[in-house]
């Protein structure tokens, strides 16, 4: 059966003296095909076809309630509770086209990634949540994200300002989430971890960040000045945080008056329910899977760092001999008194 525009065509040649056989080679039809179109008072049309994917009164009331709340909501997710709550059948293509026509796709930024072996690197980044609840009032919520550059296992701590002492801390919090340090730690070049900048454009560490790493016994590094996209393994999370734990979190029931350790217990409830169980799209992995085998490459936080960042104690440096690496890092800085330049003088 073809369209009314196909069907006008043929009749048309036909009376122009275009055998059978010519307009099926020139239509790619069969001649029989054909021949039923000529022979036919009008076009003929396809019957509706049964739409077993389509959805329902009530699973579409939720798609549309969802995306007024949390418009940035991952297809992925709106999927994943349809068929949860409310027993959706339909594959995850069939219903993107359906939430095609109710939200425009948004436009991805392209971005570079560098794979790291096992154990070898973590990136850590800031992202702002916006107003939520906390105790009796509405704050400012950030969250620190961490993700292993290998497996790519995230982990999402909260805070309520981004000091130099709270960085530092939600940083371990996060490693400690993450099974440990790695050798390598990526920041960007905020004023928790950079001080300064050489006339190189390579960035000069805050003194306590070098201390902190130096306990960790990782390296620390910063992206490349006016290259934040270097660290583009965190900035996918830092993004897939705001687009889909947000969204999962308004779906949550948070206590009356929640802390910031409700906040960091969900984070984790987030992690473990939604983010491991799923296959990441550029290592083809399942997320739990790969993080299993990336583990054991992990050194262990010792209780005491944690201790003493929670406290604001400073923790005791270690009596190691410093290598190389922690040198170029700037932890060991030589200071002289001024009258020893006026003795010399």
């Amino acid at each position: 059966m073809q369209s009314g525009e196909t069907s006008m065509e043929l009749k048309a040649l036909y009376q122009h003296g275009w055998s059978i056989s010519a307009l099926a080679r020139e239509f790619g039809l069969n001649r029989r095909t054909v021949k039923r179109e000529l022979e036919s008072d009008s076009s003929r049309h396809y019957s509706p076809r049964a739409k077993p994917t389509q959805l329902t009164e009530a699973q579409l009331a939720h798609v549309e309630r969802r995306l007024a709340v949390c418009p940035a909501i991952r297809g992925t997710d709106l999927h994943a509770e349809l068929k949860r709550n409310y027993g959706y059948t339909g594959s995850y293509p069939a219903f993107a086209r359906h939430l095609v026509t109710l939200r425009p796709l948004l436009v991805k930024e392209p971005e570079i990634r560098f794979e790291t072996g096992l154990g070898v690197q973590t990136q850590a980044d800031w992202a702002d949540l916006g107003l939520w609840p906390l105790g009796e009032q509405m704050v400012e919520l950030h969250a620190m994200v961490a993700v292993l550059g290998c497996s790519r296992r995230p982990a999402v701590r909260m805070a309520i300002d981004q000091t130099r002492h709270t960085t530092f801390e939600r940083v371990v919090r996060c490693l400690d989430d993450l099974g440990g340090a790695t050798k390598e730690i990526l920041t960007d070049r905020a004023s928790a971890f950079v001080i300064g900048t050489r006339h190189d454009r390579s960035a000069i560490l805050a003194p306590e960040w070098v201390e902190v790493c130096g306990l960790l016994d990782v390296i620390p590094r910063t992206c490349r000045a006016y290259r934040a996209k270097t660290k583009g393994k965190v900035e996918r999370v830092v993004r897939e945080v705001k687009e889909s734990f947000l969204a999962w979190l308004t779906g949550q029931i948070l206590s009356r008056h929640p802390s910031i350790e409700d906040y960091d217990r969900l984070a984790l409830r987030w992690v473990d329910e939604i983010v491991l169980p799923r296959k990441h799209r550029t290592t083809k992995r399942v997320i739990r899977e790969a993080w299993l085998e990336e583990q054991p490459l992990l050194r262990p936080i010792p209780a005491r760092i944690l201790t003493s960042l929670a406290t604001g104690m400073k923790p005791a440096l270690s009596t190691k001999v410093i290598d190389l690496r922690q040198r170029e890092a700037g932890e060991v800085v030589e200071i002289r008194s001024l009258s020893d330049y006026e003795v010399a003088q």
